[in-house]
């Protein structure tokens, strides 16, 4: 099944890739004062360096996001006292159902059409937990007619993980599958005169069994809003050239850890601001 899904998912990126109608690239640095990590007391200051791609064509969308994450001290890397680096990285494609079938058979009410999303996240972290995550995700993707756009995917998802920590009861674990949920957004805030946007992802992921350590994963959220100003526009006559933002990550029992059980870490939540530069 993971190959399988590992295929269609390398054939869906290949497919989408051959022509669009829209592109963007950007590079964003984001810090943060107060990340959390589980178990771990500390909040944690954080900078990002994101790449993003996004495309879109008559069949669907391309979206790639590429995360190098930069602790402080307080997350230190495996055998040292300086802060711990992760990568991480999202893949998402979406097929449009209007385009395979011809028409508009999904455009109804509020809804614009559906498509079919296929998807993986992958990370690495060289901390003493030295993750290695490998996610597929797979569902129907909901697009909404409104300004700017609104996406809310549903999902069968599939994980696997390292556990590095001494006393694991597992060290490679293979979740069961779950059900999750992601919501997408960007909405143009015209009205206060200023090239303005409100975006973000909400994201919900079910139980998905037991951790290394044998304990019940938790139900998980994660959400992200943001003001984007698009600085570009303001100040050069150059719009989508430069954004700057602020927003607030909250996220409620981390990676699946219950916060009854992981008291330290497994709620986190933080202000950042960022900047991007689009090309």
């Amino acid at each position: 099944m993971k190959r399988f899904l590992m295929a269609a998912l390398i054939a869906l990126t290949a497919s989408q890739a051959k022509a669009y109608d829209f592109a963007d690239n950007s590079v964003s640095l984001t810090y943060g004062p107060t990340y959390r990590e589980p178990s771990i007391q500390a909040s944690i200051p954080k900078y990002t360096l994101t790449f993003t791609h996004f495309d879109a064509g008559k069949w669907g969308t391309n979206f790639i996001n590429i995360d190098g994450l930069f602790s402080d001290r307080h997350d230190p890397s495996k055998g040292s006292t300086g802060g711990a680096v992760e990568v991480y990285a999202i893949y998402r494609g979406n097929l449009s159902g209007n385009a395979v079938f011809g028409g508009t058979p999904f455009t109804f009410g509020p809804v614009k059409d559906i498509r079919f999303e296929l998807g993986g996240d992958f990370n690495t972290k060289n901390d003493f937990f030295a993750p290695a995550k490998k996610l597929i995700v797979a569902g129907p993707n909901i697009a909404f007619d409104v300004p700017g756009y609104l996406n809310v995917g549903l999902h069968i998802a599939h994980e696997w993980n390292h556990n590095g920590i001494p006393g694991a009861i597992r060290s490679e674990v293979s979740f069961d599958p779950t059900f999750e949920m992601e919501v997408v957004w960007m909405q143009p805030l015209s009205f206060t005169g200023l090239p303005l946007k409100f975006d973000g992802f909400f994201n919900l992921v079910a139980p998905k069994g037991k951790d290394g350590f044998g304990n019940q994963t938790a139900t998980e959220i994660l959400t992200q809003p943001r003001l984007v100003l698009d600085v570009g526009a303001l100040a050069m006559k150059k719009p989508n050239f430069i954004d700057a933002y602020v927003g607030y990550q909250y996220w409620m029992n981390k990676f699946g850890n219950d916060s009854n059980i992981t008291h330290a870490g497994a709620i986190a939540q933080t202000v950042f601001v960022g900047t991007s530069l689009h090309f």
